[in-house]
């Protein structure tokens, strides 16, 4: 029988494209100071955000490899930082909601049970 769980592979690909990268950074950035408390969202977040900082400075786009639980963390960064923009920053804002786009519905990631 086939195993469709194989928990070398990630649940997801988020594809960031070279303008993304600094904002989905600059989310995550924002999630670690606010979640101090949080040991362990802190550090899938930190996981997320070593991915991100490593990827070549000449690149076009980045496949990002995220397990359910840094999928789920991701998503709640770009939401902080959008509800936390001021409609100044609408360039940004429209990066953020790019971002979110790419990734599954928020039901699928409140149906995502951190451990």
């Amino acid at each position: 029988m086939n195993d469709l769980t194989n928990e070398s592979e990630p649940a997801f690909h988020l594809f960031l494209d070279a303008d993304e990268l600094p904002v989905a950074a600059s989310a995550l950035r924002l999630l670690i100071a606010d979640e101090a408390h949080q040991p362990d969202i802190r550090r899938l977040a930190r996981e997320v955000l070593a991915d991100i900082d490593a990827a070549p400075p000449d690149h076009d786009a980045l496949s990002l490899p995220l397990s359910a639980p840094q999928m789920k963390i991701t998503y709640s960064a770009l939401r902080l930082l959008i509800n936390d923009l001021q409609r100044e920053q609408a360039d940004e804002r429209q990066i953020l909601w790019r971002i979110v786009e790419k990734l599954p519905d928020e039901h699928a990631i409140r149906a995502i049970v951190l451990e």
